[in-house]
């Protein structure tokens, strides 16, 4: 779990990277490009430089001394349960269990039968790790049109290199080139850490427990989580990146959670009891469950909210209010759903997908552009109130269609 401040980084990088020693006054790195973030992590003593007084900014980091490094920024502290196995990494080797924690978690996958533990770690590949790690949203590999040598960079990495240059992580040299097979060095090791540990303040995890506050209030700034977890009532989360998974927990009960443009990049879910309401503006969630014990959880959208994917496992009311953004998008309703549970839509969806046996689809206000149950899905229940519609309806032979809305296309399958 990402959850370590990182001066636990630091500490490795002194371990890992060099021996203790005293700095020289004519210093090697003085005048790097690297030289900021070398003399922070050297004044806090997170960085050590070699027994001759050497930092070597420019020496190349092995592939294993950066997974150590990773480790550390990712909090595995831990042992691993997955034990690494490769041929050229004996169980001896220091960097057994590093690599074996690395491999638990998807960091690394190893390529074939080895692993290559003291090789240099090329660019593309600290890349791939680190957004791996980080669990970026790979997609659209426009940005790396900038750069000269493009068509380098190898097929397997080109999402992660573009996840990692949109985040600010990393970026390219001068002349314009990212030189993805070149050995990434001391100073961009370290450079490449200090942009999460200054610039993120630090990736934690964090939980609330009682009406507060958390997050950047002042107008276009972010502060950065590794896991949230919600376990009290009128709290509002603003301005938040979450790299991990935000958990509102049974402390909520039947009062309220506000979210101001926040993005979760892991799940989000809706555990306990009760009647909570979760207000969502200028927020985006990839994946939302909502697998509360008793009672309906409220979800509101407005804004630019986006929800990409919401799995009902508990009675819920969705709501999309004013806004530009896309609000609920793909709602699934799974085996596991227990029979009777009442859905309550109010907005503008797009698919809404049943597998559960005997639920209660309503929809309020609004539309549903596609709307499948599934051969499985027995006995489910679609109430349609005046003014609704749904544009195209494939259902199974025991899907029960009510009310005064209107199904403009319909496609009703035999069972199986």
């Amino acid at each position: 779990m990402i959850g370590r401040k990182l001066v636990t980084v630091g500490l490795s990088l002194g371990l890992l990277l060099g021996s203790a020693g005293h700095m020289s006054a004519a210093a090697d790195y003085e005048g790097h490009w690297a030289q900021k973030q070398m003399s922070r992590w050297l004044e806090q003593g997170w960085l050590k430089g070699f027994a001759d007084g050497s930092v070597r900014p420019d020496q190349a980091i092995t592939r294993a001394e950066f997974i150590a490094l990773i480790n550390q920024l990712a909090g595995l502290t831990t042992e691993s349960k997955v034990k690494a196995d490769f041929s050229d990494l004996p169980k001896t080797s220091w960097a057994y269990e590093e690599i074996s924690k690395a491999l638990e978690v998807g960091i690394i996958k190893g390529d074939g039968s080895t692993i290559r533990p003291g090789d240099p770690v090329k660019r593309q590949e600290a890349a791939i790790m680190v957004s791996r790690m980080m669990h970026y949203e790979t997609g659209s590999t426009e940005v790396l049109s900038m750069l000269s040598d493009k068509d380098q960079i190898a097929g397997w990495s080109q999402a992660d290199v573009a996840a990692m240059i949109n985040a600010g992580g990393m970026k390219g040299y001068p002349d314009g080139r990212f030189a993805p097979e070149q050995a990434m060095t001391r100073a961009e090791a370290v450079a490449l850490l200090d942009y999460y540990n200054v610039t993120s303040g630090g990736l934690q995890s964090v939980t609330i427990s009682r009406s507060e506050g958390l997050g950047s209030f002042e107008p276009g700034a972010i502060k950065y989580y590794n896991n949230v977890t919600v376990s009290g009532y009128d709290v509002l989360l603003q301005n938040l990146k979450i790299f991990g998974d935000l958990v509102l927990e049974e402390g909520i009960g039947n009062g309220e959670v506000n979210l101001d443009s926040v993005e979760v990049l892991g799940k989000v879910i809706i555990q306990g009891s009760g009647d909570p309401s979760v207000q969502l503006k200028n927020t985006t969630m990839n994946q939302v469950i909502v697998q509360k014990n008793s009672g309906t959880a409220r979800l509101v959208t407005e804004g630019t909210t986006w929800v990409k994917a919401l799995s009902v496992q508990s009675g819920v009311n969705l709501e999309e209010g004013e806004g530009t953004g896309e609000g609920f998008t793909d709602i699934d309703l799974p085996s596991g759903l227990a029979a009777g549970i009442v859905v309550t839509l109010n907005g503008n969806f797009r698919d809404v997908n049943i597998e559960a046996k005997g639920p209660v689809l309503h929809l309020q206000k609004g539309s549903i552009r596609t709307l499948k149950t599934a051969a499985s899905a027995i006995g489910v229940k679609i109430e349609l109130d005046q003014g609704t519609t749904v544009t195209q309806a494939i259902l199974n032979m025991s899907t029960k269609v009510t009310g005064a809305g209107k199904v403009q296309d319909a496609i009703v399958k035999e069972d199986e």
